[in-house]
């Protein structure tokens, strides 16, 4: 039998632990290096950052360090449209998730996105909208189908490939409007376990019932996939209020963008004293 490679028994929750042994500080475990860089912006270097690489690496880590009573770090990761974060939070275990579904929707309903329209958009056309309050309650409403749908996917098990289908390329750009049937036709195709294109637009347009509708337990809403929403709004500073052309406002430059301009938000925000009042109880209970 072959010897499994070293990455094999690289645990987190081993190295976290060893590591702890001879630094003290507080440790945080995200998701990724994007998350650990961010909150080192907002929260400073005296903690030690440990990406996992996967929302479900940091929490089968963090559930290990907590068999383990170790009790000096903070698990971040998102809270997706799922109930597994909540069913580690039941544990007991050290989570603090995002608001809303993830990072970038916490962001966007902090206010970071009324900025990066301000600063992306056209003035003219922002005040023709009815001003960046109204564009974003336009872009509320257009995200409502599809978070309606991850969360109708995940209580039916229809794998359905929301990654394969470009949200872009199912809005109306003239009277920005999202194409919620030919969205579900498009979505349909991703998978053979899908229920039909009928019963997806049912779900989108709330005629068929969620079990359970997507909620933050912390109160923000809308709840969504904060990737969704910035997909249609580089669709809508390419026309609808503002004039830029597509490759300068794609998703992924609107997610760092809107990275680099909420680290303020993330320090001062509730969500974020809190979590500073976390680590800060770490330290006071980890001194040496």
């Amino acid at each position: 039998m072959k010897g499994g490679s070293l990455r094999d028994y690289d645990r987190l929750a081993d190295r976290i632990r060893l590591h702890h042994q001879v630094n003290k500080r507080p440790v945080v475990i995200v998701e990724g290096p994007s998350d650990e860089r961010l909150l080192k912006r907002a929260l400073g270097e005296d903690i030690s950052y440990f990406p996992a690489g996967t929302r479900d690496s940091a929490l089968m880590e963090s559930q290990t360090l907590h068999d383990w009573e170790q009790d000096y770090f903070v698990c971040i990761v998102d809270r997706d449209f799922d109930d597994v974060v909540a069913e580690f939070e039941a544990r007991q275990l050290a989570i603090h998730a995002y608001e809303n579904a993830d990072l970038e929707a916490m962001l966007s309903i902090s206010g970071v996105a009324a900025s990066l329209i301000a600063e992306f958009g056209s003035e003219s056309k922002i005040q023709a909208r009815g001003g960046v309050t109204q564009i974003i309650d336009k872009l509320y409403r257009m995200v409502e189908p599809v978070t309606l749908l991850r969360r109708a996917n995940v209580e039916n098990s229809w794998g359905l490939a929301f990654d394969a289908v470009d949200l872009r390329t199912k809005v109306d750009k003239k009277n920005m409007e999202l194409k919620v049937r030919s969205y579900c036709a498009a979505l349909n195709d991703t998978s053979d376990d899908s229920p039909g294109q009928a019963v997806l637009y049912q779900y989108a347009t709330g005629q068929l019932s969620l079990k359970k509708s997507p909620a933050c337990p912390r109160g923000t809403s809308p709840f969504f996939r904060g990737r969704d929403f910035l997909a249609l709004l580089s669709v809508a500073l390419c026309g609808y209020c503002g004039t830029k052309r597509s490759q300068s406002v794609e998703p992924e430059t609107l997610e760092a963008s809107l990275r680099l301009a909420g680290a303020d938000h993330v320090k001062t925000s509730s969500w974020g004293q809190d979590l500073l009042a976390s680590i800060m109880h770490i330290s006071a209970r980890n001194k040496p």
